[in-house]
């Protein structure tokens, strides 16, 4: 796992609200309306032809659109969760009870380094930054 990965975390827990509110706002939407002109004529004596205004629903194309939409978005949030659960599985397994800890501030509840430092007791808020580089200096990922 690379910082750059882990660093999107908070990216990819944005882009999955903002999905899933798309695709409910698509399950909210209406089929569309479309207008044709056709000829016709009286129904009475002279038969004379005009055109008529006709308005009704498309529900087949714009339904079939729309599920197309949805699917693509509803694979785009699957990818994005998969990701999240693979950021999540690596801060899981690190052993270190104190560096687990600076990630999940870090990552999971995106504090500062300042904030993370008076978390876990110290004053120096470059400490929990040498711990956080340090890990991924010394870890074979």
């Amino acid at each position: 796992m690379i910082k750059e990965q882990l660093c999107e975390y908070r990216e990819l827990q944005k882009e999955i609200k903002r999905l899933q509110a798309r695709i409910e706002k698509l399950k909210d939407s209406k089929y569309g309306v479309v207008a044709d002109i056709v000829k016709g004529s009286s129904k009475e004596f002279p038969y004379t032809e005009h055109p008529i205004h006709v308005e009704g629903f498309d529900g087949e194309k714009k339904q079939s659109s729309i599920n197309r939409v949805k699917e693509l978005l509803t694979h785009r949030v699957g990818k994005s969760r998969a990701q999240t659960v693979e950021i999540a599985e690596f801060i899981c397994n690190i052993d270190s009870v104190k560096i687990r800890t600076v990630f999940e501030y870090r990552y999971y509840d995106l504090l500062t380094w300042q904030q993370i430092a008076y978390k876990i007791g110290v004053t120096d808020e470059s400490y929990p930054r040498r711990i956080h580089d340090k890990y991924f200096e010394c870890s074979p990922n």
